[in-house]
């Protein structure tokens, strides 16, 4: 019996962004009861969901998602502006903008590649890094009051340089998620 992987593909961030989503986080929890935030640490922007893999899979995957890895140079997004997804909303986010058209190409690499390994296609990718997950849309309109100050007091928007995509491991525990890169691909070589 083979053991089974819970992995996804990201872009990580650098710690002086997760410090600033990190205070936005702060600022805005007393707003949102009951919301579940994401932790400072695990802060990144998904590329690709897989769920659970077949630990036999890896290398292979990591091996086809390399092969185009070096088509895409590095590129720098920017992180500013909020909203929410679901009606009623259920997951607070934090925008991303920037080099838009080479953050897609690299999703069209990760696409691919795993499309080949039998993933289903996403129909369209939405960048955004998560803060929150909402169980209750109460204290969504007092967010937007105060949201725009809020980002420009955290010093949005940020400029991320990316340059690696990873391969990341979730690991679920009572306390949360936690998660851990087990593969990180350069971009552009």
């Amino acid at each position: 019996m083979s053991s089974r992987l819970r992995l996804f593909w990201a872009i990580t961030l650098p710690e002086e962004v997760k410090e600033g989503l990190d205070l936005l986080r702060q600022k805005w929890s007393p707003f949102l009861p009951g919301a579940k935030w994401v932790e400072r640490e695990n802060f990144h922007l998904t590329v690709k969901f897989l769920g659970e893999v077949d630990a036999s899979l890896v290398p292979a995957l990591g091996n086809a998602v390399a092969q185009g890895v070096p088509c895409v140079a590095p590129f720098v997004l920017e992180l500013g502006g909020w909203g929410v997804f679901g009606n009623p909303p259920r997951v607070l986010w934090v925008g991303v903008g920037g080099d838009l058209a080479a953050l897609e190409g690299l999703w069209r690499v990760v696409e691919e590649a795993t499309g080949k390994f039998g993933f289903a296609p996403e129909r369209h990718f939405t960048a955004h890094v998560t803060l929150a997950r909402l169980r209750r849309p109460q204290g969504v309109e007092a967010l937007r009051q105060r949201a725009e100050a809020d980002l420009a007091a955290a010093g949005m928007p940020y400029r991320v340089t990316v340059s690696e995509l990873h391969l990341m491991q979730s690991h679920l525990t009572p306390r949360g998620p936690h998660y851990t890169s087990i593969l990180r691909l350069h971009l552009g070589r």
